[in-house]
């Protein structure tokens, strides 16, 4: 991996950074580096955006003023949006906390965020992005914009004065960098000029890159130490709460890549604790087990993960309710036991117990919008999947119900839950018909509408198992 090297400070750099990681510090909380799928169209460039079009709509729908931090925040996605077609890596530098004026306990004080893109140059579709941030910002008299330098780099720095927000943006090298939160474009100039280690220099990350058979397409390095120690101090212990849940609050560093061999989807982690590492394979494109091949369409990519699902989901739900405070994991766990005895099911009984190993995940059929996480799931059932069904009905009737009588709906049918004659379950939001669910024999099976669930179950056919009412 080509490290960027650059002259001294008075001079101009000779060489660009080729790679977004090696402008990442070595210090930072965590780091997202993505690459675009190598079938990836023209790119964002080529046609207006759609997440862009969605969140002006929703901004425009939501009625009143936002407010700066919301309009930054809306941005900043939006900019997200644009980087996945590109080499990329999203930073959380750092997070720190100060006592409230009250002084019962503390707050966020500094969020300190960098996006970096490496577009070689072509930055033109993420500037168009930030114009509209200066003009939200700057029509209102509420921020001011000042061209500075660090690291002999010129870039651009927007500051909301009243909330003392700040977004900086531009070049280092090949990479297009936008920076949140006070003197974060600094440090990344900083490092660029190797005054600052970067990530990409760690040597076992390093090691574990090496033992990949093909590129990742994302990558997730996690400081788990210096997360619980950044943190703890300002959710009361919460963030190594979160960890013990996973068995990983002695973990000091987490690595985790994900990329395809052929269709297949494979997903490792190493696991640094002091001097040891530990390696995970999570998601395996070896896998050749007819009964979850079938399931999958043959121009699909796919994914089977073989994970302890029987574990895995009330981990998911504790690692949840670990982040919040002592009162409201109380309350939650008594409206749970309360829902069970109503209801009459036991959920460790009726569906963990019964519940396999293996989650299919593949992307027939895909998304109009092309979004990451609209998927077609299939969870394996090992044993009783009458007793499954039954657990599902049962959970979903107490939450339609739930939506229907709850305080905090948005008027009577707003957010709720259908179930269909055919036995597919969905969830509605005013119009737009989202995620939908059935259990079959086999598997209970996900899809991102109640459409492209029908769609996928035609195409596979007993596959994917029976349905109810089917032999």
């Amino acid at each position: 991996m080509l490290v960027a090297a650059f002259l001294a400070a008075t001079l101009l750099p000779t060489a660009a950074a080729q790679d977004p990681l090696e402008l990442v510090p070595q210090e930072s909380l965590l780091c997202w580096r993505g690459r675009p799928f190598a079938e990836a169209d023209a790119g964002p460039a080529s046609r207006p955006s759609a997440i862009a079009t969605l969140l002006d709509v929703g901004s425009r729908i939501a009625g009143s003023p936002l407010r700066p931090r919301e309009q930054i925040g809306i941005r900043l996605l939006e900019a997200f949006a644009l980087a996945v077609h590109y080499p990329f890596a999203l930073v959380l530098v750092d997070a720190q906390a100060k006592p409230t004026e009250s002084g019962l306990g503390k707050r966020v004080d500094k969020l300190r965020i960098a996006l970096i893109i490496r577009t070689d140059g072509k930055s033109e579709p993420f500037r168009k992005v930030i114009q509209k941030t200066v003009n939200e910002l700057t029509d209102g008299g509420r921020a001011t914009l000042a061209r500075k330098t660090a690291a002999n780099r010129p870039y651009e720095e927007l500051r909301e004065a009243r909330l003392d927000e700040c977004v900086a943006w531009g070049d280092i090298g090949d990479c297009f960098v936008i920076t949140y939160g006070p003197d974060v474009w600094p440090l990344i100039a900083s490092v660029a000029e190797g005054r600052t280690p970067n990530l990409a220099a760690e040597e076992w990350i390093r090691q574990a890159q090496g033992a990949l058979k093909a590129a990742p397409l994302i990558e997730i390095i996690v400081a788990a130490g210096k997360a619980r120690e950044r943190l703890d101090p300002f959710v009361d212990g919460r963030a190594t709460q979160f960890f013990k849940v996973w068995h990983a609050d002695k973990v000091d560093r987490g690595y985790w890549a994900l990329g395809f061999e052929g269709r297949a989807l494979y997903c490792v982690a190493s696991f640094r604790t002091g001097d040891q590492i530990v390696r995970r394979v999570y998601a395996d494109p070896n896998i050749r087990d007819p009964r979850f091949l079938s399931t999958i369409p043959d121009s699909a990519r796919y994914a089977i993960y073989r994970l302890p699902i029987a574990t895995m989901l009330p981990r998911l739900f504790a690692g949840y309710y670990a982040t919040q405070d002592a009162h409201d994991r109380e309350r939650a766990q008594a409206q749970w036991d309360k829902i069970q005895q109503q209801y009459g099911f036991d959920a460790q009984r009726d569906l963990l117990d019964n519940l396999g190993d293996t989650i299919v995940l593949h992307n027939d059929p895909q998304h109009p919008l092309r979004l990451p996480l609209a998927f077609t799931s299939l969870m394996e059932i090992r044993r009783e999947p009458q007793r499954v069904r039954d657990l599902v009905e049962k959970t979903c009737q107490a939450w339609g119900d739930w939506l229907a009588n709850s305080e905090d709906a948005e008027g009577p049918g707003w957010a709720r839950l259908e179930r269909a004659d055919d036995g597919v379950w969905s969830f509605q939001y005013g119009p737009v018909a989202g995620l939908a669910w059935i259990v079959t024999d086999r598997f209970i099976v996900t899809s991102w509408s109640p459409n492209a669930l029908r769609a996928y179950l035609e195409k596979a056919g007993k596959a994917a198992g029976a349905r109810p009412g089917e032999p």
